[in-house]
């Protein structure tokens, strides 16, 4: 019978072993809207050659969503691609809100690692305003919303 860390041991080293087989499968990048709400910076793991996850972090906000390659992710070629980001804002005496939107746009990856992506898509967005008297008001909306994104690839 095994005990409990050596399971743990062993779950560490199947996950490190999977980490060293894909390389360059991490991009930190900078971003103007998009999932990091305002201005931020996002974590991104390619998952596949088709798929990535993405978490961002905002000056107001933070984020997450999935993009999907249609066509496989290649070094020094546009890369079409869609998801569904979603970003939350909070802004202090004025209120907060909600952003659900699927991007349509393309990444360009080079071959140094850098890359830079843009996106524009419909949006879904909820604003909860707020007042010092205490009156809150709620819009719900549809827009247009995107992303800015210069990144590294490691």
């Amino acid at each position: 019978m095994t005990n409990w860390y050596q399971n743990i041991l062993i779950v560490f080293l199947l996950i490190s072993l999977n980490l060293r087989a894909q390389e360059k499968q991490n991009i930190i990048s900078g971003n103007l809207l998009g999932a990091s709400s305002a201005i931020g910076l996002s974590y991104e793991r390619l998952v596949n050659d088709k798929l990535s996850l993405e978490l961002g972090f905002g000056l107001i906000g933070v984020g997450a969503g999935f993009t999907i390659y249609p066509g496989r992710i290649r070094p020094s070629k546009i890369c079409f691609y869609s998801g569904i980001k979603l970003s939350s804002f909070v802004l202090v005496d004025v209120g907060g809100g909600t952003v659900a939107y699927i991007p349509l746009g393309f990444t360009f990856f080079s071959r140094t690692n850098w890359l830079i992506a843009c996106d524009l898509g419909p949006a879904n967005g909820k604003l909860v305003s707020s007042s010092f008297g205490g009156n809150t008001s709620e819009t719900t909306r549809f827009h247009i919303y995107g992303n800015l994104k210069i990144g590294l690839r490691f």
